[in-house]
């Protein structure tokens, strides 16, 4: 039994320090938007990018019969992609077009009906999907 700690204990180490380091980089992008509305800028990306991202991790997590590693560094880059021509903006000010929306919507979701709060549903949706598909994973005793 003791055999095993050793090797458990850096491994649940690297997974927190994954999780600190998603926690960071998410206040950091949060303050980023401090000029720009962030509640509402931050939240609709956030949401969405988190809501393709946890549907991802379903799909991945279904084929491979495992749940997938460090999951809150999935849920960043899906929110990091879909913040893409923000992060563009910021640092060459390119102009916001249409065409951003293949970076999940990045112009269109912010004039669905319902706004974040309706993104924010999506997201607990998603969330619902992938705790489902964890709990078929789980071996039954």
């Amino acid at each position: 039994m003791n055999a095993a700690r050793p090797a458990t204990a850096p491994r649940v180490v690297r997974l927190c320090l994954w999780c600190v380091v998603a926690v960071v980089v998410e206040v950091g992008l949060y303050l980023s938007y401090r000029g720009h509305d962030a509640r509402f800028h931050w939240f609709t990306h956030f949401f969405v990018g988190s809501a393709v991202a946890l549907v991802v991790m379903s799909v991945v997590a279904l084929r491979t019969r495992r749940p997938v590693p460090v999951p809150l560094v999935w849920l960043l880059v899906g929110h990091l992609f879909a913040m893409l021509p923000d992060l563009a903006f910021t640092s060459g000010h390119v102009a916001h077009q249409t065409w951003m929306d293949v970076f999940l919507g990045h112009v269109s979701s912010h004039f669905v009906p319902g706004r974040n709060v309706t993104w924010y549903l999506v997201f607990l949706a998603a969330t619902a999907c992938y705790l489902v598909v964890l709990d078929r994973l789980r071996p039954r005793q």
